[in-house]
């Protein structure tokens, strides 16, 4: 027996090693699985994460050349119109003028009437709609037209501005019949069933509200703004009552909308820190919102109004997650995210959004800095080359 179970004992045990090294080889195998997995996906967000960047530098970079590119093209019609009035000239002075060729029905020619001055130097941050920001400030600088053409527009508390959509970058969204508004989660309708600024014929329409008029520089004031600073402006028409419909009944009875259209889009709140509300103060004493928002009259709690109404309108690009109707990205309960640009002035603000549980989405306000421009780096609005941080250092609270 003894022999027996030792001989039993002994033929046992190369079956026992011979799992152990199965199980080894089993134990390695899965560990080598996972660290091949681990590894194949850390690559794959890698590329993931470079192809996004290139992405973005891709489109910063159209972006600019386009702006580049309308730039250029109105100074070749801005150089061609000249020349044709010279013509026009030497032809009406000749003894023998020759006929002008036949002008097209079909078309007509716009002369800007004056400029708008706003603290909104880029797209970005500037309100969609001027009724939802009423303290918005800016003037039109009617330096084109008689002074005589202005008297009895401050008898009027609105007007509408008629405009050109001059800061558009895409040349070849005429030719598109179909877009995608912001509030429309990803649904596209008719371009003319929108108010989006890409149109046949580049021109807006906006109700401001008239506060006074400086006839020493000819300089309209109005608040509720919407404009880029540097639009033109082709005409200015009085609003009267019966421009609202169901006048001179509750309007909002009789106008309709599409459901995307009626939706509310708003941030619930907008904070400032502490250190952000600093520096905001310091912008206006340093001049930074002039002319518009300076110490000499509400600058600082102006500025602070007019921002809480503009992001309250969540002015982040909505060409992400359209699908889901979100604009940018959101921080959750404190985890980290991006954190978004505005200019305003010569000031660029910087802030993020978060989201509570149960709560809907809030803007903070993180920080204010300057931003020094290059003289050439603005034409028409448009920006043509990067701006610059003035500074960077924090403003001590102490």
């Amino acid at each position: 027996m003894v022999d027996t179970n030792g001989r039993r004992m002994k033929s046992s045990s190369p079956t026992s090693s011979s799992f152990t090294l199965v199980a080894v080889a089993l134990s390695s195998a899965l560990c080598a699985s996972a660290l091949s997995y681990w590894l194949t996906e850390r690559r794959r967000s890698n590329e993931i994460a470079i192809l996004k960047e290139r992405r973005q530098e891709e489109r910063t970079g159209r972006i600019r050349a386009e702006i580049k590119l309308r730039t250029a093209l109105k100074e070749c019609i801005k150089q061609t119109s000249t020349l044709d009035a010279e013509v026009e000239s030497l032809r009406a002075l000749s003894s023998s003028p020759t006929p002008s060729p036949k002008s097209d029905p079909l078309s007509m020619q716009l002369r800007a009437i004056g400029t708008i001055v706003s603290p909104y130097t880029k797209r970005m941050g500037t309100p969609r709609q001027p009724q939802l920001v009423p303290s918005s400030r800016g003037f039109i600088d009617l330096d084109q037209v008689p002074q005589a053409s202005v008297v009895g527009i401050t008898d009027y508390s609105h007007i509408w501005i008629i405009f050109e959509f001059h800061a558009n970058t895409d040349l070849n969204t005429t030719k598109r019949t179909k877009i995608r508004p912001p509030r429309g989660g990803g649904i596209k309708v008719g371009q003319l069933a929108t108010r989006s600024p890409h149109r046949p014929n580049p021109i807006g329409l906006s109700l401001v509200k008239v506060e006074k008029w400086d006839e020493t520089h000819r300089r309209l004031y109005i608040s509720g703004l919407d404009l880029v600073h540097g639009t033109p402006v082709f005409d200015i028409k009085p609003c009267v009552p019966w421009d609202i419909p169901g006048y001179p009944h509750r309007p909002d009875r009789f106008l309709k909308v599409p459901q995307w259209d009626s939706q509310d889009d708003e941030l619930s709140e907008v904070y400032f820190t502490d250190h952000a509300l600093q520096q905001l103060q310091r912008m206006v004493i340093e001049g930074r919102l002039e002319p518009l928002y300076t110490s000499e009259n509400d600058g600082f709690e102006g500025a602070r109004q007019t921002l809480t109404e503009v992001l309250a309108q969540d002015p982040r690009s909505s060409h992400k997650g359209l699908r889901e109707n979100a604009r940018g990205t959101t921080r959750k309960n404190g985890e980290r995210d991006s954190t978004y640009k505005l200019v305003f002035g010569k000031c660029q603000v910087e802030f993020v959004v978060e989201e509570t549980e149960g709560k809907r989405s809030f803007a903070k306000v993180i920080d204010v800095v300057a931003i020094d421009f290059h003289p050439d780096s603005f034409v028409d609005g448009v920006p043509l080359m990067s701006e610059t941080l003035a500074f960077k250092e924090s403003f001590s609270s102490e």
